[in-house]
């Protein structure tokens, strides 16, 4: 009785588990039936904002409804992933999800969302790369020479930055420390007031994203030094990467898709295998391309492995540069 009583228990699981599976696979059939708000965690007009728009129009159109870009900024992006994050786990509520992702948790005492599980990872979209420049009156025109140069002066470089935990003040904290170099870091209030100050040479150098700096780089107002990326930029193929001469160095951005925990599988893998059709518009991809984005379309899985990485390699950077939580 008993025997016979366990083994109905057992199927009586395995066919409740199979009637999720086939409403998980419906619903990703019907899926979507309404427009799709894409929460971007940071104003209008940013890198996070144009992935959004490019790709959430097409996907638009390939899924038969509308997708809604929803720009909630503030707090290093904190208050938009939060939203995202508590949202319906339907599919209608998806979250741009940047580095600042692995950065904040080690800059905030306290976080609002969890960011190692506060998200269906989707996919990430694309990754792209940021540029180590100088101003051009410095006497060194590469990695090697500036690193030389600096240990000549005993109060170090400047390294203009966009603000305390950014791309810019990562990307020269891990440079000073790997190439053993004394760099004073000046904090600015945003990108363009540091390359201001760098092209009149009252600071020495910079890190900023790859995209915003090929202009200034042809015309010879900044010195384009090394790209942080581990394979040099196809848009700059004379520009070494920094790792070609501080072995190891690699610091790169990405803008991916997730959505609410709980979020059905089927339904999370319809809208990767779409954000990745999406990526193969030719039109698309040579937009992403031509601004210096490498494109990614990975498995939930692989992102995961990446944003994990991260957040360990984000955390010991801070921690060995001595910054506290606020």
């Amino acid at each position: 009785m008993i025997a016979g009583s366990t083994s109905l228990i057992a199927r009586a699981i395995a066919f409740s588990a199979f009637g999720l599976l086939a409403l998980g696979s419906a619903h990703a059939q019907d899926y979507p039936t309404k427009p799709i708000t894409l929460i971007v965690p940071f104003a209008a007009g940013g890198g996070s904002d144009l992935v959004s728009r490019l790709v959430g129009k097409h996907l638009g159109e390939r899924l038969g409804q509308t997708v809604v870009i929803e720009n909630r900024g503030g707090a290093g992006g904190n208050i938009g992933m939060t939203a995202g994050s508590r949202a319906a786990p339907d599919g209608y509520t998806l979250t741009i999800i940047t580095q600042n992702i692995t950065v904040n948790p080690h800059m905030y005492k306290q976080m609002p969302f969890d960011p190692l599980n506060g998200f269906q990872l989707v996919t990430n979209i694309v990754k792209y790369a940021s540029m180590l420049v100088s101003y051009p009156g410095l006497p060194a025109k590469n990695v090697a020479e500036l690193i030389a140069h600096a240990k000549t002066l005993p109060a170090g470089l400047t390294g203009g930055h966009g603000g305390i935990g950014g791309q810019g003040h990562l990307g020269m904290l891990m440079f000073g420390k790997m190439a053993g170099v004394k760099i004073e870091y000046v904090s600015y209030r945003g990108e363009g007031p540091v390359l201001v100050d760098l092209i009149s040479g009252r600071t020495h150098l910079t890190v900023q994203s790859i995209g915003g700096l090929g202009d200034h780089h042809k015309a010879g107002t900044l010195r384009a030094l090394g790209v942080t990326s581990l394979k040099r930029s196809p848009l700059f193929p004379d520009i070494p990467t920094v790792a070609e001469t501080v072995p190891g160095y690699e610091l790169t951005g990405w803008y991916g898709i997730g959505a609410p925990p709980g979020t059905p599988m089927p339904i999370v893998n319809k809208l990767r295998n779409e954000i990745r059709a999406v990526l193969q518009i030719p039109a698309v991809r040579d937009d992403f391309l031509s601004k210096g984005y490498e494109l990614v379309a990975d498995t939930p899985e692989e992102f995961g492995r990446q944003l994990r990485g991260d957040y360990q390699k984000m955390k010991a950077i801070i921690e060995e540069a001595g910054i506290k939580p606020d």
